[in-house]
């Protein structure tokens, strides 16, 4: 069963990505966050983020722990943003 993250941006926006074997999430500044598949090495998740900080990482990484940890019933975990810590907008990105 795939698991999921959905990740908030924007007022009404949220994009879902597959958790697949595993992702790695980066904090490349305090605007951008990159998250990685361990499956597929030929595109990233880039976000556009405000104030970015490791709590960051560690809400996308606590969201994949619990997507592996649920049953086929919740295939989908929100991503619960630190306050003060927005993500502004999401694409996805070729090496």
């Amino acid at each position: 069963m795939m698991k999921y993250i959905r990740i908030q941006y924007s007022a009404s926006k949220s994009a879902i990505i597959p958790v697949g074997q595993g992702l790695f999430a980066e904090l490349t500044a305090a605007t951008e966050v990159k998250i990685y598949s361990s499956a597929d090495t030929t595109y990233y998740f880039s976000l556009t983020t405000t104030g970015a900080t490791f709590a960051m990482i560690t809400a996308i990484q606590s969201a994949c722990v619990l997507a592996a940890s649920t049953s086929w019933v919740d295939a989908v975990q929100d991503v619960v943003l630190p306050e003060g810590e927005d993500v502004t907008d999401i694409t996805i990105a070729a090496f």
